[in-house]
């Protein structure tokens, strides 16, 4: 082996040991973070209306496209440099601060026509209070962009710890005190100001006064093409709520968030950490296709080996769960969210699709798919909205079938890697996971007759489905498991020298 192999060998093992700690950490984070907010979420749903869930649903959709507007894709372009220059991260800060002070000033003085438009009262206020607070959360955006760049999600873990922690109870103590919709609020206000104050604690950088044009046009095509990609995939899955509003009011606004919330809580505990490190990872491996092929399907089949199982196993249980733990006021939520979970293969594949194409600098097909799936969406919710929430679900989840094969032929033909090898990485998890789902199911009614329908039942079910994917895993698929686990074993043994 020449020196040059063996250093290209050695920046690898160093890459993928980074990775690996940056999953960990990122896992650990968001699993706080999910739990944290799930709990704090269960309070409030008891101690809230679905109306007041549905009135915040709205604005803090419009606060969510001016944000994504405001930040334009410049904390992803800090990431994705290879090599990041002083003079490029000053400039994507302050660039970033005045776009958000220019856009909240928009948003707020669109709010009561937005109001209006859905019909709502009292949306345009609380969208006046969220869209203040653009500006503080970039102040903190490029610094957390920089943390995550050099793989400081310890530090990104401790912040959301104690953002969460904090945010979490006084929303809490609000909603008990009688606050109503504005507990939401004091948890938005609260997340943005403390995560930008521990942004700058943990990254002790402070920008100068100083901005380049040319800097700045350097890198505007992939961060303008990542906020428009960030923009139509936040409409892609609020833009039901518009429609939801305007046919059947806020409280099924606030139902069909809660079945939303409840997916995307099993996306933010397994999936997000490892896509948010995808995009760190793939981007250094973006001049070597063949080690790009090998980091995309490990993290592909690493997101489906967990991924699956919690969605399918979640669905399977889906109606008593949310009935038990959410309340009376709820009912009719988990049949919307049992037929949401059929979307796992795409939903898992998007979590690492979407970073591997911003990795190779294809921002702009990541921008023609999102919008493909933005324009199904609209067309399939406006024919299922009159058919009542489980039918808008269905929609959806036909919408995610339908434009999955686009997105991974795109990816093929960016990377070089196959649709084939794609789905061989979701093979295995997949069919261990509906064949455990199925097994559940059937037996859920068995179980209920001894059981009743309250948490015994939903504990005997989670045991049930946990012990047949392990035995499935350990008798079909026990190389495949190994292959992600023995990266992991080396970084653990590599940490306890």
């Amino acid at each position: 082996m020449t020196t040059s192999d063996a250093n290209a060998t050695a920046v690898r093992d160093e890459l993928k040991s980074r990775t690996l700690s940056s999953i960990f950490w990122s896992v650990l984070r968001v699993a706080w973070s999910s739990l944290a907010t799930f709990l704090i979420f269960v309070v409030l749903a008891r101690l809230l209306r679905p109306e007041d869930f549905g009135v915040f649903a709205l604005a803090s959709l419009f606060f969510e496209v001016g944000r994504i507007i405001a930040n334009g894709g410049l904390p992803d372009a800090v990431m994705r440099e290879h090599t990041l220059d002083e003079e490029l991260a000053d400039t994507a800060f302050w660039a970033n601060l005045a776009f958000s002070v220019l856009i909240a000033a928009t948003v707020f003085l669109l709010a009561p026509l937005y109001e209006r438009w859905t019909q709502m009262p009292g949306v345009g206020e609380l969208l006046r209070w969220l869209c203040l607070l653009m500006p503080v959360a970039a102040l903190g955006g490029i610094h957390t962009a920089r943390i995550a760049r050099e793989f400081g999600h310890r530090s990104m873990a401790k912040q959301t710890l104690i953002v969460s922690t904090v945010a979490g109870v006084a929303a809490v103590s609000a909603a008990y005190l009688g606050f109503g919709v504005q507990s939401l609020l004091v948890q938005a206000a609260l997340t943005n100001v403390l995560g930008a104050l521990l942004a700058w604690y943990y990254l002790r950088w402070t920008p100068q006064w100083r901005f380049s044009f040319a800097r700045l046009r350097q890198v505007i095509s992939f961060s303008a093409g990542m906020m428009a990609t960030q923009l139509l995939w936040v409409l892609m899955v609020r833009v039901q709520d518009l429609f939801i509003s305007r046919v059947h009011g806020a409280a099924a606004v606030g139902q069909y968030r809660v079945a939303w919330r409840t997916i995307e809580l099993i996306g933010q505990i397994v999936l997000a950490p490892i896509g948010s490190v995808s995009l760190i990872t793939l981007s250094k491996l973006q001049h070597q296709p063949d080690a790009f092929a090998s980091a995309y399907q490990r993290l592909i089949g690493g997101a489906a080996l967990v991924g699956l199982p919690l969605l399918f196993g979640f669905g399977a249980i889906a109606e008593e769960l949310i009935a038990h733990v959410f309340g009376r006021q709820w009912a009719g939520t988990g049949a919307i969210a049992e037929v949401l979970v059929f979307m796992a293969v795409p939903f898992v594949l998007n979590y690492i699709s979407g970073p591997a194409l911003a990795a190779i600098n294809r921002s702009w097909t990541v921008l023609a798919v999102s919008a493909l799936q933005l324009a199904c969406t609209i067309l399939l919710t406006w024919i299922a909205v009159p058919y009542g929430l489980v039918a808008v679900a269905l929609a959806y989840v036909f919408r995610a079938y339908l434009t999955a094969p686009v997105q991974q032929l795109a990816l093929c033909r960016g990377v070089g890697t196959s649709v084939a090898s794609s789905l061989s990485s979701l093979s295995a998890p997949l069919l261990l996971s509906l064949a455990m789902a199925m097994a559940v199911w059937i037996a859920k009614p068995y179980l209920a007759a001894e059981l009743g329908h309250g948490v015994p039942l939903i504990l005997v079910c989670t045991l049930l489905g946990t012990a047949l994917y392990v035995l499935g895993i350990a008798t079909f698929a026990r190389a495949i498991t190994c292959r992600y686990l023995e990266p992991l074993k080396a970084l653990v043994l590599h940490r306890n020298r």
